[in-house]
């Protein structure tokens, strides 16, 4: 059997959807399984050890691009459905025909693997999708993104046959998620947490620590607490809104280090150009590739971040992690794990979230979700689990 997951963004979104992937391969340890990633996610995709094949598209170009950048793309994406999972044009039998997970709900990606002729189409309701899909899953309004994925994912699964929907007639299987708000995360998913969906290539890890030992860090004989203080930059999105603000960090570094522990600074080389004057502890911002900083930040005693890659990488890695909300909500993407945490004043603010399908409103009140969050109520969420 051929199966194909298409996620092409983002590079959080996408650790967000690895136990969804891990599920599918412990269903079909025989199946043949590829992911369709953007090219900007491939050096998180290649960690995931739950494929056979990985295909990139041009994501810059089909999120962002013109319009006859998005249709290249587009067709691309068609022509390689229907090459290698339409049940016609293989000549396969109805249960030898390739299967599509969408983990988008752009009903365009639906639509086109609808035209493609791939006969088992999964996704999600929503944005009329789900008329061109044959197994829709209709998620809880705060169930976590990755229940979700896993929801989707499991449909069919139990063994029941997969039936091909016709055109216009909608999905022939509706699944309804669960919301999954005001619960502990040990009750909650606790088994669907990221941790242990990362796999290093062999001595990658020790080749990384080297790197990072050359700008000032080394693990041994020190308690590191990492600062993932950037974010909000994808090829679809820029903004500053999901970031707890620079000087708090600040403030936070200094309180950390007099109390005797290292800080090490992580982010991309978009967030290095925020830092200005050189922060207090190791900077290894912009110095690191994202494999790199995996290194760095599996040696951590734990971390801090905003909703972005590194709190999900980190979680993925099994670090303890503490998780700064504000615009976006934290009952979708919070971390999972036992000895995670995450703070959130989005309940006493009649704004928060305004993170909707992506994008994010113009803020009417200075930033406050963020701004108001203070240092005291972080230092204290670290001492309880340091």
């Amino acid at each position: 059997m051929r199966l194909l997951c298409i996620k092409v963004a983002a590079r959080g979104d996408l650790l967000l959807s690895a136990p969804a992937f891990r599920m599918l391969r412990n269903s079909r340890p025989k199946a043949h399984i590829t992911l369709l990633v953007g090219a900007s996610c491939r050096d998180v995709a290649q960690h995931l050890p739950y494929f056979d094949e990985i295909r990139t598209l041009d994501d810059k170009a089909l999120m962002a691009g013109g319009r006859w950048e998005q249709i290249r793309e587009a067709w691309r994406l068609f022509d390689f459905m229907r090459q290698n999972y339409s049940r016609k044009k293989r000549g396969l039998k109805d249960e030898e025909g390739g299967e599509v997970c969408i983990f988008h709900r752009d009903w365009r990606y639906a639509f086109l693997a609808r035209m493609a002729g791939v006969p088992v189409r999964k996704g999600f309701c929503g944005k009329g999708g789900m008329w061109f899909l044959t197994h829709a899953y209709h998620a809880g309004e705060r169930e976590h993104h990755v229940s979700q994925y896993r929801g989707m994912v499991s449909m069919g699964l139990d063994g029941h046959a997969l039936k091909d929907g016709a055109l216009g007639s909608g999905a022939s299987e509706i699944h309804q998620g669960k919301d999954c708000v005001s619960v502990p995360s040990a009750v909650c998913g606790a088994q669907e947490s990221l941790a242990g969906v990362w796999k290093f290539e062999e001595g990658e890890k020790e080749r990384a620590l080297a790197v990072a030992a050359k700008h000032g860090f080394r693990a041994e004989g020190k308690s590191w607490v990492a600062l993932g203080f950037g974010g909000g930059c994808n090829v679809k999105t820029r903004t500053d809104l999901k970031t707890w603000p620079l000087e708090h960090y600040r403030v936070l570094a200094t309180h950390l280090t007099n109390q005797g522990r290292a800080v090490v600074w992580i982010g991309d080389v978009e967030d290095a150009s925020l830092l200005g004057d050189p922060p207090i502890g190791v900077n290894l911002a912009g110095r690191l590739t994202v494999a790199e900083t995996a290194s760095v930040l599996s040696v951590c005693a734990l971390a801090v971040s905003n909703d972005t890659l590194i709190l999900h990488l980190a979680e993925a890695l099994n670090v303890p992690v503490i998780g700064i909300f504000g615009p976006t909500d934290p009952s979708h993407y919070r971390p999972l794990g036992m000895r995670s945490a995450h703070l959130w004043l989005g309940e006493s603010l009649p704004c928060s979230p305004c993170h909707r399908d992506g994008f994010f409103p113009p803020c009417k009140y200075q930033h406050r979700c963020m701004r108001d969050l203070s240092v005291e109520s972080i230092l204290k969420k670290i001492e309880g689990m340091l």
